[in-house]
């Protein structure tokens, strides 16, 4: 009897063993696809003695066209602009906002949040970096427990600010005319 139950767990063994093999082998034959053959290349014929001096005219007009670039998102400079931060954050993160003032380079703010942080929290924290990164030339002003109020002083120039990052959850951060 038992000599009957070893066999029978290795009959139902090797039966499982064949299925699962059979079923990891069966995809990945099914998905190999004999590799496309190219079709050969068709080639121009050959520049009569009249066709020449076309034929290179025609060569440095195409390489010296411009090669047209992709253009993102147009930057919006303002004289006034507002952040409103909105939320609470789920988990450790970070915002990271960029400034470029006009004609400048661009200036790069990032503040350090951690999880559970309030809205209030939050707007403080990225006021106090917008207050460190644009010094004395930019008045930045908290004007509420959501929002940042970011003014240019006397010739200075208008500045434009983009979300570069935001790498925190339940936090939403808004940018506009102030």
């Amino acid at each position: 009897m038992r000599i009957q139950k070893n066999t029978d767990f290795l009959a139902v063994l090797l039966m499982s063993i064949v299925v699962v093999g059979f079923t990891l082998v069966t995809p990945v034959q099914a998905q190999e696809e004999p590799t496309p053959v190219p079709e050969p290349a068709q080639e121009e014929p050959a520049a009569t003695a009249e066709e020449p001096a076309a034929a290179t005219a025609a060569e440095p007009a195409a390489a010296s066209e411009p090669v047209a670039k992709e253009k993102g998102v147009p930057k919006v400079f303002r004289e006034k602009t507002l952040v409103t931060t909105n939320g609470r954050a789920e988990m450790n993160g970070y915002i990271e906002l960029v400034v470029t003032p006009n004609g400048e380079d661009p200036i790069r703010v990032r503040a350090n949040i951690v999880a559970k942080t309030k809205t209030k929290k939050i707007t403080k924290a990225l006021f106090d970096e917008f207050n460190f990164a644009l010094g004395d030339r930019y008045k930045v002003k908290q004007t509420g427990d959501r929002t940042i109020r970011i003014t240019a002083k006397k010739k200075m120039p208008p500045v434009a600010i983009e979300l570069k990052t935001q790498n925190l959850a339940g936090v939403s951060v808004m940018i506009g005319q102030g």
